[in-house]
């Protein structure tokens, strides 16, 4: 337990990407916080460490600035995962992307937070018309600021809970057809999720860090086509693949959005359009963390 008077917080650790990365945690001995809305639904997490390890802390409001700065307040570093694929009500991109991560790195650099560590997304773009990448650019922009920040920026996250492959597998139990937006040719540099887990140990553990971002995909890029052609051979289906131009596409994800938001929405299909979700070669990478894909 080596690192036991070290402190994380996590906010968004309930997740795929935050219980993988509970594991490595625990078994270098750091002392967990997640900041959870619900603390009893996720009494699992609790399992990744030893007794007293992780503990759950119940925040219903990510804008009250008091009580976020009372659970930082102990924290040696902080981790931030949070981020949303579609809007609520309650839960706007810019809200969550944006405004967060700005009051975020504002306590850290007033708490004296030793490391903070924020996820964002490969293609971010001040330019983009997507809303979802734009603001997780504004977002990236408030981190940084905090000089003792590190900007990660995953591909598509694959693993046995994500929510790419296993939508696409369960729409393929009941649909004999599966839509490919765009004739399926958007770009992806899917990464396993245990490698990203392992990328941002390395990261907050590093003394000395050159560039404050890092751009992390798995070894090969594979179209949205593909992608779809594997999953279909790993579960033996066999559907119909139906290109959906995009002038079409806004108008099909209006329709979904009506029934779920969760098949696909019109941003993005903006998304798809607009950006491949690649690394770019710019800064460094899973290699340059010593980590193989």
């Amino acid at each position: 337990m080596q690192n036991n008077q070290s402190i994380i917080v996590i906010f968004g650790g309930t997740g795929m990407i935050g219980k993988s990365l509970l594991r490595r945690l625990c078994e270098k001995g750091y002392r967990i916080i997640i900041v959870t809305r619900s603390p009893y639904n996720n009494l699992d997490c609790k399992l990744a460490g030893n007794a007293g390890q992780i503990e759950l802390e119940k925040n219903l409001n990510l804008f009250d600035k008091d009580k976020i700065k009372e659970i930082l307040s102990s924290a040696t570093f902080v981790i931030n995962l949070v981020g949303v694929l579609y809007e609520k009500k309650r839960q706007s991109f810019d809200d969550i992307h944006s405004k967060f991560p700005a009051i975020l790195a504002s306590l850290c650099e007033e708490l004296n937070i030793k490391k903070l560590v924020h996820i964002s997304a490969l293609g971010v773009n001040k330019n983009s018309k997507s809303k979802y990448l734009k603001t997780k650019f504004s977002g990236e922009k408030h981190i940084l600021k905090f000089k003792n920040s590190v900007v990660i920026r995953p591909s598509l996250v694959v693993g046995p809970n994500d929510k790419f492959t296993n939508k696409f597998a369960f729409l393929s139990q009941f649909s004999p057809f599966l839509p490919l937006v765009g004739g399926g040719r958007t770009k992806f540099s899917p990464v396993f999720v245990n490698d990203l887990a392992s990328a941002i140990v390395v990261v907050l553990e590093k003394e000395e860090i050159k560039e404050n971002i890092f751009e992390i995909g798995g070894a090969e890029e594979f179209t949205f086509h593909q992608l779809i052609s594997i999953i279909l051979r790993q579960i033996k289906k066999k559907r119909f693949l139906v290109t959906i131009p995009w002038s079409m596409a806004k108008y099909f994800a209006k329709f979904s959005e009506v029934f779920t938001k969760d098949l696909l929405t019109q941003d993005q299909v903006i998304m798809l359009q607009d950006s491949h979700s690649v690394v770019s070669g710019q800064y460094p990478g899973l290699k340059d963390l010593n980590i193989s894909p």
